[in-house]
């Protein structure tokens, strides 16, 4: 691990699509503040985000395991040395919640407040010292150390860019995935948890972590690369395979994909986890036309009343010869 450290750990491309999304969203902002009306309902998105979160942190205090001295101290010892390995001062609250099988993690904040939360069975397919875990927690505290959660945030009408957008979701977990094995200081570790992630909670000791990682090298078909190409998140194989090219001393290289699944995935339908970020380009387009549209509609509609009932007092109060 002697090629990271805490300034180097965040990938190149990250920072590039970072200025492409601000200098996107300023622009937008920008004529955003000129129309005035559409302002209202971004104030409203923001206010529902926030009460979003607000009941997703009410619901982590009262249904999930809160880590501390008397509850786990093994995965709070291990939360507070990726926090001191990764330069962060302010601990996140750590929460552990049952989740019906299926291994995540995840970060979340509120009012200024980190939140970092683990599904159980991830404990129990590392353990709470484990560098896997160790792994995981850095991945999550990467994105608290990048201020992903804000950024996105405030810079949602750039990361709405059909291609651009899902490329800096994707730029951003490949950097947090650094963050992880930096903070686990153990790429044989890291390796095994995303094998974990990728094949279950036994993955991680009997599957071929380097052929898996091969998938990502040699399946480089059309819709492959439109798959890769609507996806917010790396692929699983890639990921592996960055972490090995970590191990070898490398940077991570990007594979060959087919132009033409450019061209799919710029008119493509999907979200944030399921792929492209498109069909909310078209919602924010045709909210953004009706916002304007609609009032004209409505005063032309109002105008043509008018002028029609002036033409009917005309008749009833024309004089007679």
């Amino acid at each position: 691990m002697n090629t990271l450290s805490v300034e180097t750990v965040t990938l190149p491309k990250e920072n590039t699509y970072l200025a492409l999304v601000v200098l996107i969203s300023v622009i937008v902002w920008a004529l955003l503040a000129m129309a005035m009306f559409p302002i209202f309902y971004a104030v409203m998105g923001f206010i529902s985000v926030w009460i979003g979160n607000g009941l997703l942190v009410a619901s982590l205090r009262a249904e999930g395991v809160k880590i501390g001295k008397d509850q786990l101290p093994e995965l709070e010892q291990a939360l507070h040395e990726v926090c001191a390995k990764l330069e962060i001062y302010k601990i996140p609250e750590l929460y552990v919640i049952q989740s019906g099988g299926m291994l995540n993690a995840f970060a979340a904040r509120h009012s200024r407040r980190k939140f970092i939360v683990v599904y159980s069975e991830l404990l129990e397919a590392y353990g709470p010292a484990s560098s896997e875990i160790k792994f995981l927690l850095g991945h999550e505290l990467g994105h608290i150390k990048r201020k992903h959660m804000i950024k996105q945030l405030i810079l949602f009408p750039g990361l709405l860019m059909p291609l651009l957008g899902n490329a800096y979701y994707r730029a951003c977990e490949a950097s947090c995935d650094r963050f992880g094995a930096f903070a686990s200081d153990d790429i044989d570790a890291s390796v095994s948890a995303m094998m974990v992630m990728s094949g279950g909670k036994r993955a991680g000791r009997t599957l071929n972590a380097p052929a898996f990682a091969n998938q990502y090298l040699q399946m480089r078909g059309f819709f492959v690369s439109w798959h890769e190409l609507m996806s917010g998140y790396p692929t699983l194989s890639q990921r592996v395979s960055n972490l090995l090219s970590l191990k070898g001393g490398q940077e991570p290289s990007s594979s060959f994909r087919h132009p033409l699944a450019y061209l799919f995935a710029l008119f493509g339908i999907g979200g944030r986890s399921s792929g492209g970020a498109n069909l909310l380009v078209m919602v924010a387009i045709i909210g953004l036309l009706a916002a304007i549209g609609i009032p004209s509609i409505l005063n032309a509609y109002e105008m043509a009343e008018q002028k029609a009932a002036e033409r009917d007092a005309q008749q009833i109060y024309l004089p007679v010869d």
